[in-house]
């Protein structure tokens, strides 16, 4: 008989749903980041104890229907197992004394699973392993369905795995599984971390849940570091040693930005990029909408376990700054992605639910969503090293296909040629730098072509060169005046006006 009739109980995912169908009132609080109501992280609420969801662990007391004895802090999901058709409950005692009927694993399958599921149970059933001491065949009719013993089960999907040994107990006290440990291993679930063990036969004993700390090194440089597979797996790999410091997302979402828009968008936008965006940095900007999209990472949505780091809600004020600073400046569009789980699969979905697909015209199947994470998972310093040691020697080109700054080439090259991935000599990256005003440009008012910017400058006195490279790559809409119309001179670099000249 049940003594507890209420129990106070912590709200999470599922359970909120589940109590408010049942008249519960779930306190909530407006979200400015999401603009939604959301609940806090911890919240609790008092419910009647019958309300309850079947799996709950909070613990409850119980009286003995045999001896009256009171029973203190029995998990819920427990009494529910045990508890009799009639209503009544036995402690362990009475239960011994023949109040409950015993009842065979095969039963228990066949009476609380569904057919199917109960069917595929008993065809995994070892009938060579399982067997007594004497050496007689054990059926799953021969024993308890609460035997705390281990018996062998097959694996009917791969012929090459072999039975593992499962408790019972723990299978019918919700506590275990049946699958096969080698099916849900992360050889078979998530073989693209396979490359990241250095124990390759960890891949077959642990499942990609594993909570346990494996030895994983960087399969670039080859450094080694504890960590879990769940953690490999929500934030990815960060190197200590060649690690480029941009996150899995930014990096995912460039990529499919490259597949669907080529070069058109820019990223890590700053003062240099626009002017309003003060102190503040916006993550992408896609100019034929006029977007800003931001890839909000787990900072956006919990408290950071780092003291060091800014709070929560310091994140989302500073998030609410930079949008209102946006959109008083003409931003159109402003959105924001969900990238709290470091994974394809989330992204993705983020992306697909957003208003990118309607704004941008595309549908999921256009983009190459392996591509994305395949390039997420690599090193920047890597792929820069790769290019440099495939020719490209200008560090102007390697910023043109990256979009990434001048300094961050120079400084992944430093740090490729110090893990010996390339030769760089920074002298060589200066004189390449001093080279940019020799590159050919063309002046689309008048039509004349110059060889380098320092010469059209000359031309058109013109004293800031860079004025003209401003021009070039979008910052500004001109440099310069023609000396008799007074027209604004605009200015493209040669080799992109013919490339749009072939198109």
């Amino acid at each position: 008989m049940l003594i507890t009739k209420e129990v106070e109980i912590g709200l999470i995912g599922k359970t909120i749903k589940w109590y408010e169908n049942r008249g519960y009132e779930i306190p909530r609080y407006y979200n400015i980041q999401n603009k939604e109501m959301m609940v806090k992280k911890g919240t609790k609420i008092i419910v009647k104890i019958e309300d309850l969801i079947e799996s709950s662990n909070v613990k409850v007391n119980i009286e003995c229907d045999g001896c009256e004895k009171e029973l203190i802090g029995i998990h819920w999901c427990d009494y529910k197992r045990y508890v009799q058709e009639d209503g009544k409950y036995f402690c362990q005692k009475c239960a011994l004394n023949g109040n409950i009927k015993w009842v065979s694993f095969y039963e228990w399958c066949y009476l609380h699973l569904t057919k199917e599921e109960a069917d595929l149970i008993m065809s995994r059933w070892d009938n060579d392993l399982n067997v007594n001491k004497n050496g007689e065949v054990l059926s799953p009719r021969d024993i308890g369905f609460s035997a705390n013993s281990k018996y062998w089960f097959k694996c009917l999907d791969y012929q090459e795995h072999v039975s593992e040994l499962k408790n019972i107990n723990g299978f019918t006290h919700n506590k275990g599984s049946l699958t096969c440990n080698q099916c849900n291993s992360i050889a078979y679930t998530h073989p693209n971390l396979v490359k990241y063990l250095v124990n390759k036969e960890d891949a077959y004993k642990y499942s990609y849940g594993t909570r346990e700390k494996l030895l994983i090194k960087c399969p670039d440089c080859g450094q080694e570091k504890e960590m879990s597979i769940i953690s490999l797996i929500n934030s990815g790999f960060a190197c200590p040693k060649c690690s480029d410091g941009i996150s899995y997302p930014e990096k995912f979402f460039f990529n499919f930005l490259e597949q669907l828009l080529d070069k058109d968008f820019k990223v890590q936008l700053s003062k240099t990029t626009f002017k309003w965006c003060e102190n503040y940095r916006y993550d992408n900007y896609i100019n034929k909408i006029n977007c800003i999209v931001e890839t909000h990472g787990l900072q956006h949505y919990e408290e950071p376990s780092d003291k060091h780091w800014m709070s929560l809600q310091e994140n989302q004020e500073n998030d609410f700054d930079k949008e209102w600073l946006a959109k008083q400046n003409k931003i159109n569009n402003y959105i924001i992605l969900d990238c709290r789980k470091s994974e394809m699969e989330w992204i993705r979905d983020s992306v697909m639910n957003s208003r990118l697909p309607q704004l941008l015209d595309f549908k999921e199947s256009d983009i190459d969503w392996l591509k994305c994470h395949e390039f997420a998972c690599n090193s920047l310093v890597k792929v820069v090293c790769d290019l440099w040691n495939n020719g490209i020697n200008n560090l102007l080109d390697i910023v043109d296909k990256l979009l990434i700054s001048h300094n961050t080439v120079r400084k992944y090259l430093k740090q490729g040629n110090e893990l010996e991935w390339c030769v760089y000599n920074s002298r060589i990256g200066i004189d390449l730098r001093n080279k940019k005003h020799c590159i050919k440009v063309i002046c689309l008012t008048t039509g004349e072509i110059f060889d380098s910017q320092k010469e059209a400058g000359e031309k058109y006195n013109i004293k800031n060169c860079g004025n003209i490279s401003a021009c070039c790559t979008d910052k500004h809409t001109s440099a310069g005046k023609h000396p008799i119309t007074n027209e604004p001179l605009v200015w493209q670099y040669y080799s992109e006006y013919l490339k749009l000249q072939e198109n």
